[in-house]
């Protein structure tokens, strides 16, 4: 599998990334750093932080033979890209997603498992149609109101993209998973888990405490929403799925969401997997 990750946002991905890549649960062939604000917003190449992030979780674990890729500076259809053919073009993270979907043998599929917004691998699918039904796309973002059967847009991952979320869901034979938001709002890290867990100030756990210190300065309790999407793919037993419309607005057709996790043993199995 491949992981795209918007790294340099919050606190959750470069735990997440971890648990990927220690594993030994899956083959992970890359990871490839998102954008999660444009830059004619923010004024910063969000991208960029991400990949940097990206390079040092790689080093710190001796995985620096995995390639870590920069993917789209700009959302879907946005900054120099406005207005060409596509919308969008490719990148060293599109690239490499169409090379390995590509190369898959037939009845296998890439998995792309995508903690922010959607950019790099909607920008695949756009460049090239082919891997449509070569790749299986996990995603978190969204919400869900199972009761009404109806999705919410307004999201944190699905507002950086709107553009590439909507390729995503009007794709026809696409096979994509949804983790809706509010499906991981107990899945939680306390100050009292990086104070007692982390027994270092270096490697690995110091940079967890690092981005914990950085990013999240009362020391609340953070939900650790990617978590879910990485188990989801390594641990499918602790999850429920069910299959739903597409939003009414989208192509009519048919994508698997999840209505359930396991809090406490995905929990359990990170720090089990980190702390190694």
């Amino acid at each position: 599998m491949i992981v795209d990750a918007d790294t340099g946002n919050e606190i959750d991905d470069m735990p997440a990334i971890v648990l990927a890549l220690k594993s030994g649960k899956a083959d992970v062939l890359a990871v490839t750093a998102a954008q999660w604000n444009r830059v004619e917003v923010c004024g910063r190449q969000t991208m960029h932080e991400s990949w940097v992030l990206n390079n040092r979780i790689l080093e710190l674990l001796e995985m620096k033979g995995i390639p870590s890729l920069k993917g789209s500076e700009y959302a879907v259809g946005q900054g120099q890209y406005w207005g060409n053919k596509t919308g969008t073009k490719t990148n060293e993270a599109s690239d490499f997603i169409i090379k390995k979907a590509m190369e898959m043998p037939a009845g296998e599929k890439l998995i792309v498992v995508v903690t922010g917004p959607a950019t790099n691998v909607a920008s695949s699918i756009i460049s090239e149609p082919k891997i449509i039904d070569k790749i299986a796309v996990y995603f978190i973002g969204t919400t869900y109101d199972f009761k009404r059967k109806a999705f919410n847009k307004n999201e944190f991952n699905v507002r950086s993209d709107l553009n590439a979320i909507e390729t995503l869901l009007n794709t026809e034979k696409l096979e994509l998973h949804v983790m809706p938001a509010n499906i991981c709002t107990n899945l939680k890290i306390s100050q009292n888990d990086i104070d007692t867990r982390l027994k270092s100030n270096e490697g690995i756990d110091g940079m967890l405490k690092d981005r914990w210190n950085t990013v999240n300065k009362n020391g609340s309790d953070w939900i650790m929403w990617d978590f879910a999407i990485v188990q989801a793919v390594l641990n499918p037993q602790w999850t429920k799925q069910v299959l739903r419309d597409a939003p009414p607005e989208n192509t009519s057709r048919k994508i698997y969401v999840y209505s359930e996790i396991n809090t406490a043993a995905i929990m359990e199995d990170f720090w089990k997997v980190f702390l190694k």
